[in-house]
């Protein structure tokens, strides 16, 4: 007779019998949770040692793991590929994902994000004024943050017309009060620096003034590789900074965060050209040149802003009165043909396209933005990329009649 699964056959006493282990449920669940346990621990020392601290409210993460076990080799399992190559993979793809940079913004560690309300300035005038101890970034007016600095040149950002003055911030003055498990210690996102300045002027009003702050920042991109970024925060009421960098006034600005771009983009192609066992020091080498590309750009901005203001005021006022841009925006809008009329769903504007390629930005009341000159070509561009919008024709005679209503010469 064949004895039953319980038992123990002659001559084979110490092979255990067959569902022992469903008998002792206790044993199975204690095994089960050490094994969790010490997962657990695992997976937070490679997070922490790839990324940093996690950021409080961070999203749930789903991670797979493949091992191999050798019944013939006493149950013996083993991970393949290693295990902490398969976590570190995992995260960094993860992290990727998630997307801790956006242009335009400042990743909030305290919403574990970089489009929540934290992320953006709350007004045109504001500058990057650092991170508080949650993570949490915080934005001053450019005034009251030189003000707060005791910066003697305060005042020439209020004169009538005022003169944009620039201000140089390392990335450790950014994260002083910042708590080192809300990210102060992140290796995912790290702004290594940055200049703010102002304030600039996209029309003629007083309400068009801004300010802008631009960051070199460390972060990680696809597949967790390191890239280095330089990030433009800030611009006019509803948006158009690119336009705006396109037109005359923002000419010098455009040159210097043109040059200001190509030196990071370097110190990114070195830093990605980095082998995975580069000592600490090969990295610090080339992240040791931040603060001079910073200095160079804010010279430049400034300095473009001091050749701009030797014209006398005679000249500048013959400029404005032959260029008349406010009334001739209203006869180019008056006289544009319905497929003249576009949209701009990223700055939320409408344009309109007059002849000799002057083209006008207006704000979503109507309000006059922006006048500057585009090619045909560059047009064109902006409509296969869908970056502009045909207004509907039905829709075009009240985008007119908006615009003459909100608009004075």
């Amino acid at each position: 007779m064949t004895p039953p699964a319980s038992a123990e056959t002659p001559g084979n006493e110490s092979t255990p019998a067959v569902g022992r282990s469903v008998g002792e449920p206790g044993r199975l669940a204690r095994r089960q949770q050490a094994v969790l346990d010490a997962l657990r621990a695992v997976v937070r020392d490679i997070h922490d040692a790839h990324h940093g601290a996690v950021a409080p409210g961070a999203p749930d993460l789903e991670l797979k793991l493949r091992l191999r076990a050798r019944p013939s080799a006493g149950w013996a399992v083993e991970f393949d590929p290693p295990l902490e190559a398969q976590i570190a993979g995992q995260l960094d793809t993860l992290h990727a994902r998630v997307g801790v940079y956006r242009e335009g913004a400042v990743h909030c560690f305290k919403c574990g994000s970089s489009v929540c309300d934290h992320a953006t300035p709350p007004g045109p005038l504001s500058v990057f004024a650092g991170y508080d101890p949650m993570g949490r970034p915080e934005w001053r007016e450019l005034g009251q943050w030189l003000l707060e600095r005791h910066d003697p040149r305060v005042a020439d950002v209020f004169e009538s017309p005022g003169r944009p003055v620039t201000a140089t911030v390392m990335g450790r003055e950014l994260r002083r009060r910042q708590m080192a498990e809300f990210g102060r210690a992140s290796r995912t996102y790290s702004i290594l620096g940055q200049v703010v300045a102002g304030y600039f002027c996209a029309g003629e009003e007083p309400a068009d003034r801004f300010a802008l702050t631009i960051q070199i920042v460390e972060c990680r991109g696809t597949a967790g590789r390191r890239e280095i970024r330089l990030n433009t925060v800030g611009g006019p009421v509803g948006g158009g900074l690119e336009d705006w960098l396109g037109a005359d006034r923002g000419a010098g600005v455009a040159r210097a965060r043109a040059a200001a771009l190509r030196a990071v983009s370097q110190m990114d192609r070195l830093a990605a050209g980095l082998p995975a066992d580069a000592p600490p020091d090969a990295l610090r080498a080339i992240l040791s040149r931040v603060p001079a590309v910073l200095r160079r750009l804010a010279d430049a901005i400034e300095r473009s802003a001091r050749q701009s203001g030797r014209r006398t005021r005679h000249a500048e006022r013959r400029r404005l009165e032959d260029r008349r841009p406010v009334p001739k925006a209203l006869e180019d809008v008056a006289g544009a043909p319905p497929e003249a009329f576009f949209y701009d769903e990223k700055a939320e504007t409408f344009v309109v396209c007059g002849p000799q390629g002057r083209t006008h930005v207006f704000n979503a009341g109507g309000r006059h933005v922006t006048s500057f000159t585009l090619s045909p070509g560059a047009v064109g561009l902006r409509l296969r990329r869908a970056r502009w919008l045909a207004v509907p024709p039905d829709r075009v005679e009240g985008v007119r009649a908006a615009i003459a209503g909100a608009v004075r010469p």
